[in-house]
């Protein structure tokens, strides 16, 4: 799977703008919803073999599917955000839970690692079908991570790392450029994510696309 030519095409002046909009707006509460809705329309654009990016017009529409994207995540990550709730309630209570919710906290963390590992898929078939159930069906959704594993974990990987180093030195640059950079960067990374998992979806059976990869 070769991602140099969509990062090409992506920095191309006829579509950098388009990102980078949803990246400045990545992380303003509400209004974030436009970013992860543009995500999901190039994700269906990608599947069906398109490299273009989509606009931002008919801004509603966008809206709505970036709220129902956020909602699969909110339902994906459920059980960790509340180990983290519970743990830090513990914590705080008395110095005889605190220790009780340490070890609660970082069963969240590893929590937050696993049910992580399905949204790429869950948000690829929302995507796809515009449907919430579909989403939230996760032995079809494991099985499909199976057909497709070595590279599933890969990309997993490598988009944490990436978006581990931005948070580590980019972030800390003053004066809120830092913070503006970081989020750019990190939703042009989820951008190449959305890319890269659209390719490894449409070879799956949960995929309505089907392509010949003899790679």
């Amino acid at each position: 799977m070769d991602l140099i030519p969509f990062i090409r095409f992506t920095l191309n002046s006829r579509f950098i703008g388009r990102w980078i909009i949803g990246g400045i707006i990545f992380f303003i509460p509400f209004v974030d919803f436009f970013s992860i809705g543009f995500i999901s329309r190039a994700s269906r654009t990608m599947m069906t073999g398109g490299m273009g990016l989509p606009t931002w017009d008919r801004k509603t529409e966008l809206w709505l599917e970036g709220l129902k994207q956020i909602f699969v995540f909110i339902l994906y990550e459920a059980v960790p955000f509340f180990l983290f709730s519970f743990g830090f309630f513990l914590s705080a209570l008395h110095r005889f839970t605190a220790f009780f919710g340490t070890i609660i906290t970082y069963l969240g963390f590893l929590a937050l690692l696993i049910f992580s590992f399905f949204i790429p898929f869950a948000f690829a078939v929302f995507a796809q079908d515009m449907d919430l159930r579909k989403a939230l069906e996760f032995e079809k959704i494991y099985n499909a991570i199976k057909e497709v594993f070595f590279q599933y974990i890969v990309g997993y990987f490598a988009i944490l790392i990436l978006i581990g180093l931005f948070y580590l030195t980019i972030l800390k640059i003053p004066y809120f450029i830092g913070f503006f950079l970081f989020s750019i960067l990190t939703y042009y990374v989820l951008l190449i994510g959305v890319y890269y998992y659209a390719q490894l979806f449409v070879k799956t059976s949960l995929s309505s696309v089907r392509i010949n990869d003899n790679t």
